[in-house]
Order: structure tokens, then C-alpha cells, then sequence
């Protein structure tokens, strides 16, 4: 047996809207106390769809193994609606001077809350407030 397929679409398929970089996780609130956030600045923050896209500046020797997480926890402001406390790690183990700039985004489906449709994100590092509409 012998099958043959062609295909006239030589572009690779674009990502779709849904589709951020990493995952952004809830941990314990004396794991979250215990974060780091003065090795980079935030730069932008914005809400694409379930992403949250930061635009942060860091130095280092290359940006590339560089390992990025966002995190929240369930100890909540004592407001209505609930809002969430955030805060993104870098791990940058360079000792180096040169300076970069780096885009990530985070899908933020697992700080959703029950009962609400939109929640306020209080970012470290970040003075504006960014509504995480769901």
C-alpha cells in the first residue's frame, strides 16, 4: 500500500490566542512569603485572553537558561471581589553585567476564583493593577 499526501500550506501554524508560555501556580503562603523579587524589573504587564504577559529586565550573560515562574496563594486581601497577591521568580545563577530584556506570559486559569468572573492582580514589583477578567 502506498499513500501520498500534499499540502499547499507551507506556514507553520500560527499560535493561537490561548496559548502563553508557562503556567502560573498557587503555592502556600510561607512558600510565596519566601520569593525573591529584587534580581529583575517589571517593565509591562498586560492581560492577553487567560495570559498574562510581563515584559521584565534583568542582568545576566544570556537570558536563555533562565528559569521564570508566577506564582500566587489562597491567603487573600479581605476586599470584595477577592484579589491576589503575585510574584514572579527568576532563577539567574550569572554573575554578569550586560542587561536584557525579556517577554513571558503565564496562563492564570489556576488563579481563577469560584463565584467570581474577574479578579485584581496586586504584582510585585508592578504598581499598576492588572483585572484578570474570566
Amino acid at each position: 500500500m502506498l499513500l501520498i499526501s500534499c499540502s499547499n500550506d507551507d506556514q507553520p501554524n500560527p499560535p493561537t490566542a490561548n496559548e502563553c508560555d508557562d503556567v502560573a501556580e498557587i503555592l502556600e503562603e510561607a512558600d510565596f512569603s519566601s520569593i525573591e523579587t529584587s534580581n529583575y524589573t517589571i517593565i509591562d504587564a498586560q492581560i492577553n485572553d487567560d495570559c498574562l504577559e510581563i515584559r521584565f529586565g534583568a542582568s545576566g550573560c544570556d537570558p536563555e537558561p533562565w528559569e521564570v515562574y508566577l506564582y500566587s496563594t489562597d491567603a487573600f486581601y479581605a476586599v470584595f471581589p477577592l484579589q491576589r497577591a503575585v510574584k514572579m521568580e527568576l532563577i539567574n545563577n550569572q554573575d554578569c553585567a550586560a542587561s536584557f530584556e525579556v517577554d513571558i506570559s503565564f496562563d492564570l486559569t489556576a488563579f481563577q476564583i469560584e463565584g467570581q468572573n474577574e479578579i485584581p492582580l496586586q504584582i510585585e514589583g508592578w504598581d499598576e493593577q492588572v483585572v484578570y477578567e474570566y
